[in-house]
């Protein structure tokens, strides 16, 4: 007899699969549980039932719901209820969606979408080319991706298509980072004119309250909102409860940022309610900072139960896999200047790479044998902090000595004392020489780095430039609030007595623009993630340069002997590899020529200093040196 099961969908946004008791024993039960237990998926199994996800439903619907499948385990598949229409539609957005991962039919010409932008109010900004490209090409999908680089218009393109796919009474929801809330609320009066039709100039309003305040401005009459992706989290019944209740159109600012997936809560969050909203579309310059896992989630956010991350996870390239589903636009379509790149290697001073050294043999001895096995979560953790401590050393000694005192780690007293007497290290005394140089010729220019106390003392060392700065610490607020990141900003734009802006690039990387002002970009030090290096060079080289503007990049890079190893080369060697991955994914001669840059620079390697240089430095200043032979 033919098993039947059931699949049923409930207002919490699970699936239920339910096979009679009778047929516990049939192969369709053990296939369903071994579908679902290999992928680990979080479920409930009791007398019969499979309770999990809504899209982790679909995507069991996907694998085993084919007629030979059927056919082969002799059960088929019964949709109750609710159930129907939803896997009505997922079959439809399926077979659509594979069409159009090879090829992508326009519905609408460029001739079309000006006179219906037009009709609607979206007057006041004329799209460029590259923008109304991407518009018809996203229209043509149910759900779509935009990875243009930054400064490419992807805000005044994702609008459009928004205002040109709005059906009656749908909402538009912003998940995006704090500081991408001014460039949302500013779109409406950039695009749109006063009296557009259907209260198209209706401005975003800002979910920043209490869950009970968010429910109550979700009901009052509102239908343009932007949520940070933090308070999204914290406030998820409310904003599910929403989605699922209310037509919307569900956009994700820096989408990168739920990279993690069902490792952590956003991405959790995101993937539970992937299937509720009426659309999705997706906005990011940087779709893999780190490797193809991490654009595996957005597209089970994009197409939920369509099995695009596990075919990511099983190897297949994230081009092929994405197809046309995406758009992007390349700076050189933006017709800018090439970045002028120079990479400055800095010798460190001796007490600094005495200190250097004792960290690096630690972290070698402690992790070198356990890495080949893999180490627990709790030593991963110790292993991460030892290489942002060698990060720290390489531009900011004295920080990293006196977060090693608050961990109890042993320093021989004479090698803080010299640590201490040589001060900032020569990496930060050559960058604060060349800011001063550049201001000297009018020129303001940007810091970047990753430790929040170094931002603090650049700002101490050039007092007499006027600096203004931004980390996690700065809160986003009001323009005339002095306390603010905005009013720091506007203080860097029109204060000509302010030349330098001190920066973190997790912070300052994302919703700021400075190349009106600012063509200088100096890094103290990099992290290991490539959208923070990339997203921060492109604060200061986007669309509305100057045709002959020169923009330069500078990168500080510490010295080390080659057999210490300088955490700095590290770095640009992961960066390189990163950078490629995505440049492959994207097919962007850009991204090509920024990793090609960077391996055609020196290493930052001292060959003039051997091993028993370093020993006798080591020993020398921890007061273990002997008597020194005559000079012949």
């Amino acid at each position: 007899m033919t098993t039947p099961v059931e699949i049923h969908y409930s207002p919490e946004n699970t699936g239920c699969f339910v096979v009679p008791v009778e047929c516990l024993n049939s192969s369709i039960w053990a296939r369903l549980k071994l579908a679902i237990r290999t992928k680990s998926l979080e479920h409930k199994i009791s007398d019969g039932r499979i309770v999990l996800s809504w899209p982790d439903t679909l995507g069991v619907v996907r694998e085993l719901g084919s007629r030979q499948m059927q056919k082969s385990l002799d059960f088929r598949f019964h949709p109750k209820g609710e159930a129907v229409p939803k896997i009505q539609d997922f079959v439809i957005q399926l077979k659509k969606a594979r069409q159009q991962r090879k090829e992508i039919t326009l519905t609408l010409t460029e001739d079309e979408i000006d006179s219906r932008l037009i009709e609607l109010g979206f007057t006041k900004r004329r799209l460029k080319p590259f923008q109304r490209r991407d518009l018809i090409h996203l229209l043509s999908l149910a759900n779509g991706a935009n990875f243009s680089v930054p400064g490419a218009g992807k805000t005044t393109v994702t609008f459009a298509l928004h205002i040109l796919t709005r059906k009656p009474g749908q909402h538009l929801l912003i998940v995006a980072p704090k500081a991408a809330t001014q460039v949302w609320l500013d779109i409406v009066t950039d695009c749109m004119e006063e009296h557009a039709p259907n209260n198209g100039n209706e401005s975003f309003t800002v979910l920043a309250g209490t869950e009970r305040e968010t429910s109550e401005t979700l009901r009052s009459g509102a239908t343009r909102f932007i949520i940070s992706y933090d308070l999204m989290v914290r406030q998820q019944d409310v904003i599910t409860s929403h989605i699922s209740s209310t037509l919307t159109h569900l956009i994700l600012d820096e989408s990168h940022r739920m990279k993690a997936g069902w490792q952590s809560q956003r991405g959790s969050v995101l993937l539970n309610i992937a299937s509720l909203p009426e659309r999705r579309d997706i906005l990011t310059g940087t779709p893999m900072p780190q490797d193809a896992r991490d654009i595996e989630s957005q597209l089970d956010f994009l197409w939920p139960g369509h099995g695009l991350g596990l075919e990511i996870l099983h190897g297949n390239s994230p081009r092929a896999v994405l197809g046309n589903l995406y758009v992007r636009t390349t700076k050189s379509e933006l017709g800018l200047p090439s970045v002028r790149k120079h990479f400055i290697d800095i010798d460190m001073q001796p007490g600094q790479l005495a200190l250097y050294s004792i960290v690096r043999n630690e972290f070698l001895r402690d992790y070198s044998r356990k890495l080949s096995k893999g180490l627990a979560s709790a030593q991963f953790l110790r292993a991460r902090r030892s290489v942002m401590r060698l990060l720290q050393l390489s531009v900011d000694p004295i920080l990293a000595l006196n977060a090693m005192a608050s961990e109890d780690f042993e320093v021989e007293s004479s090698i803080v004392d010299q640590v201490l007497e040589e001060g900032n290290s020569a990496k930060m005394i050559a960058i604060a020489d060349q800011v001063r140089e550049l201001a000297h010729k009018g020129e303001k220019s940007v810091i970047w780095t990753i430790f929040t106390n170094t931002i603090h003392n650049f700002v101490a060392t050039l007092a007499d430039l006027n600096p203004v700065y931004i980390h996690g610490g700065v809160p986003v607020g009001d323009v005339n609030d002095l306390d603010t990141r905005e009013a720091q900003l506007r203080r860097f734009h029109s204060d000509s007595e302010c030349y330098v802006l001190v920066a973190n690039p997790a912070t300052a990387g994302e919703g700021i623009s400075l190349h009106t002002v600012c063509h200088n970009a100096l890094y103290a030090d990099r992290s290991y993630v490539s959208t923070h290096y990339l997203q921060s060079i492109d604060r200061i080289h986007r669309l509305g340069l100057e045709p002959n503007q020169d923009t330069n990049v500078y990168v500080y890079r510490s010295k080390a002997p080659p057999v210490i190893g300088s955490i700095d080369l590290s770095v640009s060697r992961r960066l390189i590899e990163k950078i490629h991955n995505m440049q492959r994914l994207l097919n962007d001669p850009d991204l090509h020529e920024i990793a090609f840059d960077e391996e055609q620079a020196d290493d930052p390697i001292n060959y003039d200093v051997e091993l028993n240089d370093i020993i006798d430095l080591i020993s020398e200043l921890e007061g273990r040196g002997g008597e020194v032979p005559p000079e012949e």
